[in-house]
């Protein structure tokens, strides 16, 4: 029994008739194929004018375009669609909140102005030593005269009256020297922070399935409208 040209047919077997070729979306000459040109046109591709495309059926399933059902999108003949995983995208946040535990082990510099250290400093004199006389109660420096005997720098209060001798105008300098620690305790509370999560995947879209040849006959009973 002949078919009719242009039937499409899965068939077990791994090469076409004669009279039938693979349907892989290829392009045959016009000339030699008239009748089919007749019946298919452009509608799998070619240019209509040398050439026109055999419907591609590698790896793809055929879905009804005779009317859109209920319910169903509409598929035009010769349409192309779908694919063979899809991208599910989900997105959401997340809140947390930033403490003191979350934070790593760092310094801070401190600026402590200088009053708020005390230090005192001690002129050290002798009591004893070649020459050395010490000094009687309420004794007052005071000044010496010139020459070997005259070492004597304490003059007691008993003495004539003096006039005071102001001491050389130098400075005493204190350097304090070591470590100090200062111990802050933990003010505030930490603020939450939302941040936005987005997780996207690829998933399969394929049934289970079974690879076969799609074939269509190139020759064949014309399919006649009467």
């Amino acid at each position: 029994m002949d078919a009719f040209m242009g039937s499409v047919l899965a068939v077990g077997f791994n090469y076409p008739p004669r009279g039938w070729l693979f349907c892989n979306g290829q392009t045959v000459p016009i000339q030699q194929n008239a009748a089919m040109f007749a019946l298919l046109g452009t509608m799998y591709g070619g240019d209509g004018q040398n050439t026109f495309g055999i419907p591609d059926l590698r790896g793809r399933v055929v879905v009804g375009s005779q009317a859109q059902g209920p319910g169903l999108m509409n598929v035009p003949q010769g349409l192309k669609g779908g694919a063979n995983t899809a991208t599910v995208v989900s997105s959401g946040s997340v809140s947390f909140t930033i403490g003191i535990n979350n934070l790593p082990q760092h310094n801070h510099a401190v600026t402590v102005p200088g009053s708020a250290f005390t230090a005192s400093s001690t002129l050290n004199a002798t009591s004893k030593g070649p020459g050395a006389t010490a000094p009687a109660a309420n004794a007052t420096l005071c000044t010496t005269g010139t020459g070997p005997t005259s070492a004597a720098m304490y003059q007691a209060t008993t003495g004539p009256a003096t006039d005071l001798v102001a001491l050389n105008s130098q400075s005493v300098t204190t350097t304090l020297v070591g470590n100090a620690n200062v111990n802050s305790g933990t003010t505030g509370t930490g603020s939450a922070v939302t941040a936005p999560v987005i997780t996207s995947a690829n998933i399969s879209t394929m049934p289970p399935y079974i690879g076969l040849n799609y074939i269509i006959a190139m020759e064949g009973i014309f399919p006649s409208r009467n």
